[in-house]
């Protein structure tokens, strides 16, 4: 959540509650209005397939995160003899899904094999994986530096994900036959209960300053969250083979009809081998590195910057960097530009009421963009 403060508080008898919620999709190619459609529903036409299409380069990048967590920190239990240790209990669901594939993989999907007549798709390197999870923590926190160490219980409610090796579908000029050929795998998260899989992940939040001169300090941030693995039983599914199809079989496949409109039964198909196992799968950890602001500074403006990245092979180091301007001691704006995640270059704002017991917050990190939308809240209380 942006503004990124340091919190200067000095914890005497104080305790907080937070809740912060993301609702966060970005992508290299595909358009919004394409994404929407999906999420709220609505017809998806010719011309908004188009301009996504060409909006494709060879490979490409969909990541989808939305989360929603509480926290509670109470700084005036005295757990130790120098009570500068106090206590946090946080929980929180999780939602982290990307995707990297290529332009012949989107064409496909979308056009069906109308677009490879006499041609060859290619869907080499495409990959997906999604996860659904929970978490219940409880932690320590130093009173005086704000850094916090919490260990969490886990629950996985849902996990799928599938990669293709060297894979190519070839439709002939005639449009009576179709050939693949498919290498690839998948899996998925098996079991009738509300949780999957279980498991245990750490919190880490470390917080230091660094002189700049003899009456001020720049303030930093190292924080680790969901680091951490679950374990499953897990349907695995491998092919590598080669098909064909008459026209006949086909036939549904032309006229913007795609081959992925039944998933399980078109896994079921190509599929050579499938097995059932218990598996081991880390959770879509977040690093982020951020110079902080500082609240009590009289400065009216200042600077932000840092990088932040996930345990997730379609998301690329992202570098952001902005503004905050403070008009008044109970109001701060600011902007920020980004480049890197699951897109390029975005543009975000925020704006955040900030008064002595109670503060609240809103901000977009992806502003005038055509291919992914952005609302981050933040809202806490002392109490």
């Amino acid at each position: 959540m942006l503004p990124l403060l340091n919190d200067s508080s000095n914890g005497n008898e104080k305790q907080y509650f937070v809740f912060s919620g993301v609702a966060d999709y970005q992508s290299t190619s595909i358009g919004k209005d394409i994404t929407k459609s999906f999420f709220y529903g609505g017809l998806i036409d010719s011309e908004m397939k188009q301009r996504s299409s060409n909006r494709h380069d060879e490979i490409n990048r969909f990541g989808l995160e939305m989360n929603a967590e509480f926290e509670y920190r109470n700084e005036k239990l005295q757990l130790f003899k120098d009570s500068l240790i106090g206590l946090i209990v946080k929980g929180g669901i999780y939602n982290f899904s990307s995707l990297i594939y290529s332009k012949d993989l989107f064409d496909l999907a979308f056009f069906g094999n109308e677009m490879f007549v006499g041609d060859t798709a290619d869907l080499t390197g495409s990959e997906f994986s999604s996860m659904t999870f929970q978490k219940l923590g409880f932690g320590l926190i130093d009173k005086r530096s704000k850094s916090s160490l919490t260990f969490n219980f886990v629950g996985l409610n849902n996990y799928v994900q599938g990669a293709f090796g060297d894979s190519y579908l070839y439709q002939n000029q005639a449009l009576d036959s179709m050939s693949m050929e498919l290498s690839g795998s998948a899996e998925r998260a098996l079991g009738d209960g509300y949780f999957k899989g279980l498991g245990v992940a750490v919190d880490i939040d470390y917080r230091f300053k660094m002189k700049k001169n003899e009456d001020d300090f720049v303030h930093f941030q190292f924080l680790a969250r969901n680091l951490g693995f679950a374990i499953i039983k897990s349907e695995n599914y491998h092919s590598n083979s080669s098909f064909s199809y008459s026209s006949y079989q086909i036939e549904d496949l032309i006229n913007t009809e795609t081959i992925f409109n039944n998933t399980d039964e078109f896994v079921s198909e190509i599929s050579d081998t499938s097995n059932s196992k218990n598996s081991t799968i880390f959770l879509p950890a977040m690093f982020q590195f951020t110079k902080l602001i500082d609240p009590t500074s009289p400065r009216k403006v200042q600077g932000f910057f840092g990088f932040r990245t996930f345990l997730n092979k379609a998301y690329i180091p992202m570098l952001f960097g902005g503004l905050d301007f403070r008009p008044a001691s109970w109001y701060r704006i600011g902007a920020q530009m980004s480049y890197g995640g699951f897109s390029q270059l975005r543009w975000g704002m925020y704006s955040a009421l900030c008064f002595d017991k109670f503060e609240l917050g809103i901000a977009s990190e992806n502003l005038f963009s055509s291919t992914g939308e952005s609302i981050i809240i933040k809202l806490s209380c002392a109490f």
